[in-house]
């Protein structure tokens, strides 16, 4: 079994496409590294972060090219991603996409985890380190928000297109490069490395957006991430909120008592973990309302009931919070 951070095999198969490209032979560098290029072709299958990163930094090496990491990023596409990518591109707007990065971008990798945060005019996407983080090498970051910008613009074109990125690396040297690989401004040696966009164009709805195909691949990335990591403090939670939300009670406090944990050690583990209380009840409610409105076997009256909210308008407020439909058009 592996342990410490991981991420799909999938999201190699761009850099073996580069290395061809270049004329290298991707087995020879990914035996050198510890990876077994036969994972390659298994789309559940996992490689160790730690030894992902010595084979970006062979290969860079290898080609030559510092810049390797934006012509790795511009041959991803969706299905790199698994059924994260699928969700990307389905999202009603810019900012459902985002949130849904957020929330399952463990599917993907787990070296590290993604924040939104929303200021003055703009939404970003942050990359934040864990306690277990690998920190990737400058070719491995350009080739991930490439890569990201390339599947958002998939998903809502233009407007998907972020105002400014920064990068934790230097770069101002190729400045022009990075300029045309992302079609915006870029900082270079930041705090952080972070995807910034308009909000008010983030939240414009998307027409190709299918909140039901969406939704799917919210399902399949959920459960994906449960059987990747079944012994979480997030996943016993889910659990427990599972058995709580009829009941309504579903506070914080009453959760981390029957861990026998105080809110405050709650609370600090799920940070470890990447997430939150909030975020989990959440996307455990927005989960089970999709699939007692598929179901059809429940009024609206009872779905709002099973999922502990006080009242129908509040469930209601909440799922058009989640897929900016309320649950009669859904049904529709």
């Amino acid at each position: 079994m592996l342990t410490g951070p991981t991420a799909l095999t999938l999201t190699v198969a761009p850099l073996k496409d580069a290395l061809r490209d270049s004329g290298l032979d991707f087995d020879d560098l990914a035996r050198k590294a510890g990876l077994d290029p036969a994972l390659l072709g298994r789309s559940n299958a996992r490689y160790p972060s730690g030894r992902i990163q010595k084979l970006w930094t062979m290969a860079t090496e290898a080609t030559g090219d510092p810049l390797l990491g934006l012509r790795v990023g511009a041959l991803t596409r969706p299905g790199n991603f698994h059924a994260l990518g699928l969700g990307i591109v389905s999202s009603a707007s810019v900012l459902d996409a985002l949130r849904r990065i957020v929330r399952y971008s463990g599917v993907v990798s787990t070296n590290g985890r993604f924040a939104l945060v929303e200021d003055g005019g703009h939404v970003a996407l942050e990359a934040r380190p864990t306690a277990i983080t690998v920190t990737p090498v400058p070719q491995l970051i350009d080739a991930t928000v490439v890569a990201l910008c390339r599947i958002l613009a998939l998903c809502a074109g233009p407007t998907a297109t972020p105002v400014r990125v920064r990068l934790t690396h230097g770069g101002r040297d190729c400045a022009d490069a990075y300029r045309k690989a992302l079609a915006c401004q870029v900082e270079f040696d930041a705090d952080r490395v972070a995807l910034l966009f308009d909000a008010t164009l983030a939240a414009q709805a998307v027409h190709s957006g299918n909140p039901e195909l969406a939704s799917e691949a919210d399902r399949i990335a959920g459960r994906y991430l449960t059987g990747l990591s079944p012994d979480t403090v997030a996943t016993r939670v889910r659990t427990l909120l599972l058995k709580a939300m009829p009941s309504g009670e579903v506070d914080q406090d009453g959760i981390a008592r029957a861990l026998n944990q105080s809110p405050s050690t709650l609370q600090r583990r799920l940070r470890r973990e990447g997430t939150n209380y909030q975020s989990l009840l959440d996307a455990t409610r927005r989960e089970m309302a999709l699939e007692y409105l598929r179901d059809g076997q429940h009024s609206l009256a009872d779905v709002a009931f099973l999922l502990g909210f006080a009242d129908q308008s509040n469930f209601t407020r909440a799922f058009r919070r989640w897929t900016g439909k309320t649950p009669r058009q859904f049904m529709s």
